[in-house]
């Protein structure tokens, strides 16, 4: 199950919410994450907390160990992509 973020992430703090969101969703603790990704729990905590930014190579254990994946869109297209989820939202909740 591909789950994408409501918003674009843009920021070192929305990056760590969406980690958050997506471990929550899946029922893992951080040390739960930790053993699964391979990251210690106190990188994931910084992670989330927005202390410190993931190196890439860290970044893709998480998103694997989340069953998540990246997607890489030009800036241009992602005002496009937060107004397209905006009003897809809406429209669910309608």
């Amino acid at each position: 199950m591909m789950r994408r973020p409501k918003k674009a992430i843009t920021s070192p703090h929305r990056l760590g919410r969406a980690i958050r969101q997506a471990r929550k969703e899946l029922g893992l603790s951080q040390d739960a994450l930790s053993k699964k990704s391979g990251v210690s729990r106190p990188q994931i905590s910084d992670i989330e907390s927005a202390k410190c930014s993931p190196r890439a190579t860290t970044l893709f254990e998480l998103l694997r160990a989340l069953d998540c994946e990246l997607l890489i869109l030009p800036q241009n297209e992602t005002s496009r992509l937060d107004d397209l989820l905006r009003r897809t939202t809406r429209n669910e909740a309608s």
